[in-house]
């Protein structure tokens, strides 16, 4: 808003006049206070240092020119005012440039000036003759004359609404006010008019006359705006103004002050006496006319309540109700309430509320469908109750520019609500009344007519009501109220949907008002344990964002848990991602940072305590199923020890959880929230509080965890290793063995190791026992959990790291878990779980990938560990040894690849036989198993065997302990079998190869020669007496490899045939000096 003034004769000139566009210094409220009271500043001749003005350039006596020059000046007044006309007309036309070279410059701010200038001069020279009875003569002789001129005037301006679209256009729009024709013209009008009105308002006996120009005042300005309103469209009157800009405002504004000064003093009509009438003067009144009338009043209202319209005795509700009746369109409902918003919020009115209220609820059904709304926001039913608060909040945020697009009618009918409730104080006479009359208008039978979408604005309606209201739990039970009374079962399944979502969004109000929900959920209870579990999936969904908000958990939150709870449980699944363990375990965590700062006992009826008795009563059996499923996730273990941990604080001290034998001592359940559990627990150092602890169950549910421990339990072994080191018993145990068990990497193995230097260390035979002893104890359960493994076959690492770990223990300590003649030690359950059951021995049995995979690898510590118990004066472990190989072995031969490396190769390094006495074992029992049976077609496990025997050689070509351990081990039945198998068998081949090979290694060698000679004389003397024939062939066939060899073998060749024929006792054989002769004869042609 803009003004005038005439304070100082020395003011700027465009203090005379309207100028929305002046000096921003100036002040409105100042314009108004002056304007509004009708205090005008008289320059009495008494203060004055001259007694003459400046009026449009000229000086004039002020009392000569009131009295003679007044015709004079009107005249002027007319001429300045034609000018603006006639320059405006002429800018008009056709743009000629030589024409606005010969212009003479005008100043049309100046122009304007001048005349309201002379105006007000008039005006405050009427106020002093009014003043004065002495001057009665004086005012009869002007007032008809000043009437007379005013009109003339005003008739030369023209009509207001007759101001062309181009004027009004470039008059608004343009930022050089100065020297812009068309701004000056317009608000010209507004300060002509303006100053004939308040002179006519200072003449006693132009009453009439003043009446008649207000009337035709007010109409022009409505007419004016009535021509913007039609071509403007609908969605546009949200952003634009009626009055077209400030001074308009303004304008209006000093008529209405003008009228209710005039009805103080006169007892006159009011404001809207004089406009009501107006406005309703049409021929037709329809939904156009009818929102013309509400954006008219609109922009009557500013956020400014001194400076606004009072709008009380306005025909705002009767033309609302009018509109409403004539069955309005979406867009025109949309636009409509728009526009009510400002009206409502600026003055505090509720009745164009109860206006629209009274529309609405009997379309609740209705889509509010309008083809102007963004195609995201049409189905706008929210997944949850959560997000359904979230949308209704977000109305209330909405910029202004986005409501159209973005909402529907109903949806800004609930935002003007809930800001007018805003605005409103609670309980008040308004806020009880809107409250009533919703109320009032849903019985049983209009619920049972909703349909989805009509239950949805039900629902939105009240959480609008919940969201402003100091009380949720008032608007909450209402809502309960109203469902109950027609049963929720009975709802169509959607419908039930919004009904849990609209349940959800008030308990999160609740929350985030701090509100007591106690009346509330015990309503909710019955509900809750009748309806379906599809809908307690719905509830559920937004209960967790209910405990999120809790910042206390006295406001009855217990009495959201029942029946419902435990038989939900039942059913579910124990994943990670379940939104109801999310909120166990989120209402727990703050359950422990409330018992931190509470020292002493919660009381039985304590609101807390209640939460927590009710939260362990019913998760305790859920629990202990879940944990034992393959499937479970960690959570699970997260809740066990959130509870565990709770009732070792003082504050649920009255509780005794005994979690933690379940979890630690019960062999069945899942190495990872074994982990998890006493992880979690240890972090919290509240172990020795913990009910049923024992440190004997603690170590060897650590032996149990870490035994199997994998890249994602890592961190959860070394939070339990660290605690497990400082168990004195450990301490002891592991005293200066010169290792750290808490910063080893593999902790398992590094307590193999311990136990090894420890077992070494001992020599005294007691103490040695007792060891065995303890490592009985701790390791007592290790069957079960080997073979809880083995059932699943569904984790490769887990079973890979199992006979990893297994093979490892056996190296270490097989002396500590295998007593002679005792039945059921720990070496024995595990070689009949993992390696030797029942099932392996049968022929068409799997083995899991897994386990050859890890047995190519660790197969040496197994046959370390037995090697360990002497075999040769044990027979079970001698047995033991055979059966492992013998079905083993080839497996593994069968596994890899060309380019794999060969298995077992810890057997065959560069040590002598007495430092590696392994490798004389091994090699005797792969000889024993493999290559001792007389067979002209040996199986396909003997070709694997002498093909791994020829791998070993060429891998050791260079070494010499290992060449020499193999010929003295295994040469002789290589070549048993090179001799006894038919040419065209696989062996035949293999066997030649390790002999060219051996014997290629000799030519350099002596020891090696010797080491061949020594086998070949051992090959005699099994196979010479019976199957000479043989014997020769083969010694034939080798001297077409090494005749040398042959050679220095004949004393020893003749040596067994004298021994041969010495037995038999008949002198000499025939068919073996036949035979030496062929072999003699043989090397004599080499």
């Amino acid at each position: 808003m803009h003004w005038f003034s005439t304070e100082n004769a020395d003011q700027s000139p465009s203090s005379f006049c309207f100028n929305c566009k002046g000096r921003p210094n100036v002040s409105n409220e100042q314009f108004v206070r002056s304007e509004l009271n009708y205090n005008f500043t008289i320059n009495d001749d008494g203060n004055q240092s001259s007694e003459r003005i400046t009026l449009f350039g000229h000086s004039f006596h002020k009392g000569h020119s009131l009295v003679y020059d007044i015709p004079i000046l009107f005249r002027i007044a007319k001429k300045n005012l034609l000018s603006l006309s006639s320059i405006t007309r002429d800018q008009y036309k056709t743009f000629k440039s030589h024409n606005q070279i010969n212009c003479k410059t005008v100043y049309y701010e100046d122009v304007r000036c001048q005349m309201s200038e002379f105006l007000l001069f008039l005006r405050d020279s009427i106020k002093i003759i009014n003043s004065c009875e002495d001057h009665n003569w004086l005012m009869e002789s002007l007032e008809k004359k000043i009437v007379s001129e005013l009109e003339n005037l005003c008739t030369a301006l023209g009509q207001f609404h007759n101001l062309s679209d181009t004027i009004i256009q470039h008059a608004l729009s343009s930022s050089d006010y100065k020297n812009n024709i068309y701004y000056h013209l317009y608000h010209c009008h507004l300060d002509v008019r303006w100053f004939q009105l308040s002179l006519l308002s200072e003449l006693p006996k132009s009453r009439d006359t003043f009446k008649n120009t207000l009337h035709n005042a007010l109409n022009d300005l409505v007419q004016l705006t009535k021509n913007r309103f039609k071509k403007l469209k609908l969605i546009d009157l949200h952003s634009k103004n009626a009055l077209l800009c400030d001074c308009t405002y303004d304008y209006l504004v000093l008529i209405n002050y003008l009228i209710n000064k005039q009805q103080f003093i006169h007892n006159t009509d009011n404001f809207w006496q004089y406009f009501n009438p107006i406005f309703t003067n049409v021929n037709v009144v329809d939904c156009d006319e009818l929102i013309f009338r509400l954006w008219f009043l609109n922009s009557l209202q500013k956020s400014e309540a001194s400076t606004s319209i009072d709008l009380n005795d306005s025909y705002l509700v009767p033309v609302l109700k009018e509109f409403l009746n004539k069955e309005p369109s979406e867009v025109q409902l949309k636009i409509t309430v728009c526009l009510l918003e400002n009206i409502v919020l600026s003055s505090f009115i509720t009745e164009p509320i109860l206006a629209l209220w009274e529309y609405f609820h009997k379309r609740l059904n209705s889509t509010f469908y309008s083809s102007d709304m963004k195609i995201q926001n049409i189905a706008c039913i929210s997944k949850n109750g959560p997000e359904l608060l979230i949308q209704i909040t977000n109305q209330f945020s909405a910029q202004k520019s986005e409501l159209l697009s973005s909402y529907n009618s109903f949806q800004l009918f609930q935002r003007l609500l809930g800001l007018h409730l805003q605005n409103t104080k609670y309980n008040s006479k308004d806020w009880n009344q809107l409250k009533g009359r919703i109320f009032s208008k849903f019985s049983p039978s209009k619920l049972l007519s909703f349909n989805d979408i009509g239950f949805y604005n039900f629902t939105t309606l009240f959480l609008t009501l919940a969201i402003m209201s100091n009380d949720t739990s008032q608007i909450a039970l209402k809502y309960q109220h109203l469902v109950k009374l027609i049963s929720e079962q009975k709802l169509e399944p959607n419908i039930r949907s919004t009904y849990w979502k609209g349940t959800v969004a008030l308990l999160i109000l609740h929350s985030q008002s701090k509100t007591s929900m106690t009346a509330y959920g015990m309503a909710l209870s019955d509900t809750l344990n009748t309806t379906s579990q599809d809908y307690i999936i719905i509830f559920l969904s937004g209960l967790k964002e209910v405990f999120i908000f809790s910042e206390s958990f006295t406001l009855g939150q217990h009495t959201l848990f029942g029946p419902w709870f435990e038989n939900y449980l039942s059913v579910i699944k124990p994943l990670d991602d379940n939104e109801i363990l999310q909120t166990v375990l989120l209402i727990l965590e703050k359950l422990k940072k409330i018992a931190k700062d509470q020292p002493m006992p919660f009381p039985r009826e304590n609101e807390v305590f209640i939460l927590y008795n009710s939260l362990f009563n019913y998760m305790l059996p859920f629990l202990k199923k879940s944990c034992l499923s393959i499937d479970c996730g960690t959570i699970v273990a997260d809740i066990a020890a959130a509870f565990t941990i709770l009732s070792s604080l003082p504050t649920f001290s009255n509780t005794k959880v005994m979690l933690f034998n379940f979890f630690v001592v019960n062999q069945a359940i899942s190495i990872k929230l074994l982990n998890r559990y006493l992880s979690t627990i240890i972090k919290e150092n509240i172990t020795s509080n913990v009910h049923g602890y024992n440190s004997l169950a603690l170590i060897k549910a650590w032996l149990h965890s870490s035994m199997l421990i994998t890249n994602w339990t890592f961190n959860d072994i070394m939070t339990i290793t660290r605690f497990v080191s400082t168990i004195s018993e450990i301490k002891e145990l592991f005293a200066n063995t010169g290792n750290d068990l808490e910063t080893s990497v593999d902790p398992f193995i590094t307590f193999l190791d311990l136990l090894c230097i420890k077992y070494q260390q001992t020599q005294d035979i007691k103490l040695r026992q007792k060891l065995c002893e303890k490592v009985t104890d701790y390791f007592y359960s290790i069957k079960i959990w080997v073979n809880i493994l083995l059932k699943q076959q569904k984790q490769n690492d887990e079973i890979y790291r199992l006979y990893m770990v297994i093979g490892y223990m056996f190296e270490k300590i097989s002396p500590l878990i295998y007593i002679k003649g005792k039945p059921n030690t720990i070496l024995q359950e595990l070689l009949d779980s993992m390696l030797l059951g029942v099932t392996v021995r049968n022929p068409s049995s799997k083995i899991h990938p897994s386990v050859i995979s890890a047995l190519l690898s660790s197969l040496h510590r197994y046959l370390i560990g037995l090697f360990h118990l002497n075999p040769k004066t044990d027979q079970y472990i001698a047995r033991c040894l055979r059966e492992l190989t013998s079905i083993y072995f080839p497996k593994i031969l069968m596994g890899i690849k060309s380019s794999d490396e060969l298995p077992l190769l810890k057997f065959f390094e560069e040590k002598p036989d007495n430092e590696i006495p392994e490798r004389e074992m091994f090699l005797e029992l792969l000889v024993s198993i493999f290559l001792s049976k007389r067979n002209r077609s040996p199986d396909s496990s003997v070709a694997q065997v002498l093909e791994y025997i020829n791998g070993i050689i060429k891998k050791n070509c260079n070494n010499k302990l290992v060449i020499i351990s193999i010929i003295q081990n295994a040469l002789m039945r290589v070549c048993a079998v090179s001799m006894l198998c038919e040419d065209s068998n696989i062996c035949k081949r293999i066997t030649k190869e390790i002999i060219k090979t051996l014997v290629d290694q000799s030519l350099c060698n002596d020891d090696i020669k010797n080491e061949i000679i020594s086998s070949f004389n051992a090959l005699c003397q099994e196979h010479l007496a019976f199957s000479s024939k043989l014997v020769f062939d083969f010694l034939e066939n080798m001297i077409n490899v090494s005749p040398d060899i042959v050679t220095h073998f004949l004393p020893k060749l003749l040596e067994n045939i004298e021994k041969v024929e010495w037995k038999r006792g008949i002198g000499s054989d025939f068919t073996l000096r036949k035979g030496l002769e062929r072999i003699q004869k043989k090397l004599g042609k080499t």
